[in-house]
């Protein structure tokens, strides 16, 4: 059992988290006090979190494919991929 280093709050391993303060000093502390730290709570911040990885590959990914379509089929591929490596990130970053 852990103690949520804000509030004293008694957590169980799996409920506990680890944060950084401006300082760079880690804390143990419980959810609500990462809400009140982050001013979003954990479970928006982690798909956020993965959200923005995901996004990163796809863009990573489809500018690979448009470099690749440029080089062996031509500018007109290349052009259409940087249009749909555009459409990729703004409909990936929108998801909520």
């Amino acid at each position: 059992m852990l103690k949520c280093s804000k509030c004293g709050k008694t957590l169980a391993d799996k409920d506990a988290l680890v944060h950084k303060d401006p300082e760079g000093n880690q804390h143990i502390i419980c959810h609500d006090c990462f809400k009140e730290a982050m001013g979003v709570d954990y479970q928006t911040f982690a798909f956020r979190k993965e959200n923005a990885k995901q996004t990163f590959f796809a863009v990573l990914f489809c500018l690979a494919a448009t470099i690749y379509a440029f080089m062996e089929k031509g500018p007109l591929y290349g052009g259409l991929g940087i249009i749909l490596t555009i459409l990729v990130y703004i409909f990936a970053s929108k998801a909520k």
